[in-house]
């Protein structure tokens, strides 16, 4: 899911079982485990509430958008019971009302606490029992927050009702097993509207009927495991329009089913084009698209961002990035989904990526290198924060598009490059197959399946980069003299968390005419490394191809070459109260300090001296953390150097 404006709140209604890792912490899962109980008064036998398998859901819903969006419902379930129990559990919000539960046709008796309607069957449910039963219910969600968990609206043209129930929001307008443990096995989804409206829906549409001249049936038919949160309906006065991917050497075709608003459509039916590229990409490089048998589509709605709801993602536009975030979904979150929210990075940070790849594989170099930049520059924004999320019940902090996004894409970037693209790519297939295919996943997974690929020990890197906060600061100096070539690396990692990143550090030298890319493996946080270069480098840039996450200063000189004005910054980044310069013969007259915008932060005072050959300390004690350009005049000319604070 990608979302411009973070909207959704903490209403929980169920607890995932979570599997522990090795590295993740225990008692961390533990602590985790018993805010969550609190908040949803578990009762001390879980057989009688989540206890059962759940195979199968028949909705039918009656909604009218021209009648404020309320809700008339049933929904039917076939479940096998895992334990003796006396009543099963579906979370189902207190404010709607629960007409009556029937059981083989007939009336059941059922109990409210809280968010959770019991189910009591007289004589016990006994374990291993297939077994169903019907929930009639009615109430208005859009009346009672949910953060847009359900939401009547307005567009230009006409009403509106959507659903988008991720994480925690499914069981505001349907009862539910709201879980990270159990997905339901196939659904029908039949819904009853005014003849104005379309209904988009997870699966292909089977029929769709006029029944009189004010009542519609959409009927929506899903045959592929789904997860609680990604089952959704959208109804508005839509328009479709569709389009068809082929992919290699296969002779299918793919239906892509748009329903987009009146006013949208010429302009949508334009912006669509790339979907169909997209869709091949990623089906070649991660495998078959996982809803082959059906279909795949986008559903416009008002709100911001979009949701990569089963089959048709929920869009309020169709920009390149927004539609590849939302189609990598399709194998990276609904295919293969998060086991506990604390692994949600799994679904979020592969789907930025994979947008990342869009670039690559289907726009220009610089563009992807620009992507790829943008991202890095996101993450190093801000000195702390880990991918993995310390508390899932702060949602904003679960959907922090800084960590669970961005530092995570570029956190399985740097993994791509480490391991090679046959590895990663092969492990990426293979997360997406077996045993996990259409179930859940954790990070533990991931990692295993990366190295047994790779063959390497991935406990460093997962425990740096996925628990570990920060970023590292890295300081680059050089010098050459004749074919001698020194260059000092200092690293300074932004926050105490990970003591010293291992990283690979790129660093393109060039001359006249000829050029060299030398990659620098530190052991320790400040290293030097000499060896020969062949020519002459008159400059050196790190990192061209983007590839390390990190905030680096470079600079350095060949002696051979020395202007006769040449100034330097002694250590950078500037970790003390003072900047550093040292010059050859340069008188200089005034010093100028600016941040990014080009706002001039300080500069020298009338009073300011300076001797050529001498270097010049200036209090920057009073900038905050960031990067800044500092402007050198004198000699009748000025230099520019870039400096980091810390």
């Amino acid at each position: 899911m990608i979302r411009i404006t973070l909207f959704i709140a903490l209403l929980l209604g169920a607890v995932s079982t979570v599997k522990t890792q090795a590295i993740v912490p225990d008692a961390l899962l533990c602590a985790e485990k018993q805010r969550l109980e609190g908040r949803l008064r578990f009762r001390v036998n879980p057989s009688i509430y989540h206890g059962y398998d759940i195979h199968y859901h028949r909705y039918f819903f009656r909604v009218n958008p021209k009648r404020n969006g309320y809700l008339k419902a049933n929904v039917y379930s076939e479940f096998t019971v895992l334990k003796d129990a006396d009543s099963i559990g579906f979370d189902m919000k207190s404010f709607l009302l629960a007409d009556s539960v029937r059981y083989h046709g007939l009336p059941i008796r059922f109990t409210r606490i809280g968010d959770i309607i019991y189910v009591h069957k007289p004589g016990r449910w006994q374990a291993g029992t297939r077994d169903s039963l019907t929930i009639y219910y009615q109430g208005n969600p859009a009346l009672f927050g949910g953060t847009g968990y359900y939401v009547y609206d307005f567009h230009a043209t006409g009403p509106s009702v959507h659903t988008l129930s991720q994480p925690y929001g499914a069981y505001y307008w349907w009862p539910c097993k709201q879980t990270l443990t159990d997905k339901i096995d196939s659904l029908d989804m039949v819904v009853s509207t005014h003849p104005d409206f379309r209904v988009a829906g997870n699966g292909l549409l089977k029929a769709e009927t006029g029944v009189n001249d004010t009542v519609k049936l959409f009927h929506w038919k899903h045959r592929y495991p789904i997860a609680t949160y990604l089952v959704a309906m959208a109804i508005t006065n839509y328009e479709q329009f569709s389009q068809f991917a082929t992919f290699h050497n296969r002779p299918d075709s793919l239906l892509v089913l748009n329903y987009v608003f009146p006013q949208s459509k010429a302009d949508f039916e334009k912006d669509a084009a790339p979907i169909l590229p997209m869709l091949r990409l990623f089906d070649s490089l991660f495998g078959e698209y996982p809803f082959m048998k059906e279909k795949y589509g986008h559903a416009q709605f008002a709100w911001g961002g979009g949701m990569e709801h089963q089959t048709m993602s929920f869009m309020v536009n169709f920009s390149f990035d927004l539609m590849a975030h939302e189609l990598a979904h399709m194998w990276f979150g609904d295919k293969v989904t998060c086991a506990s929210w604390k692994d949600l990075w799994l679904n979020e940070g592969f789907a930025t990526y994979l947008t990342a790849l869009g670039y690559k594989y289907l726009k220009s170099k610089d563009e992807w290198l620009d992507v790829m930049r943008g991202i890095r520059d996101d993450v190093t924004g801000v000195d702390d924060g880990s991918i993995f999320p310390k508390d899932t019940v702060q949602v904003n902090r679960l959907f922090n598009g800084r960590l669970t996004y961005n530092k995570a894409a570029f956190v399985l970037h740097m993994l791509r490059v480490k391991v090679g693209d046959t590895t990663f790519y092969a492990a990426c297939r293979k997360y997406l197959g077996g045993q996990r295919a259409y179930g859940f996943a954790t990070t533990s997974d991931l990692k295993t399946l990366m190295e047994q690929e790779s063959g390497m020990n991935l406990d460093t890197f997962f425990q740096r980069w996925y628990m570990g906060e920060g970023f590292p600061y890295v300081n680059i100096n050089w010098v050459q003299k004749g074919t001698k070539m020194q260059v000092s690396v200092k690293q300074k990692p932004s926050n105490p968390s990970v003591p010293f990143f291992q990283l690979a550090l790129p660093i393109l030298f060039k001359g006249k005419s000829k050029d060299s890319l030398i990659t620098f493996y530190p052991s320790a946080l400040e290293q030097t490394f000499v060896f020969q270069l062949p020519f002459a480098a008159d400059t050196a840039a790190f990192d061209p191809e983007v590839t390390v996450l990190t905030k680096a200063a470079i600079g350095g000189m060949n002696q051979d070459n020395a202007l006769p004005n040449w100034v330097v910054i002694n250590g950078n980044p500037v970790t003390g109260r003072f900047l550093e310069l040292t010059t050859l013969n340069m008188k200089v007259e005034k010093l100028e300090i600016f941040d990014l915008n080009g706002k001039k932060c300080l500069e020298t005072g009338a009073d300011f001296l300076h001797v050529p050959g001498k270097s010049i300390k200036f209090d920057v004690g009073t900038l905050a953390p960031g990067m800044y350009m500092t402007k050198i005049i004198g000699n009748e000319q000025q230099t520019t150097l870039t400096f980091i604070k810390p």
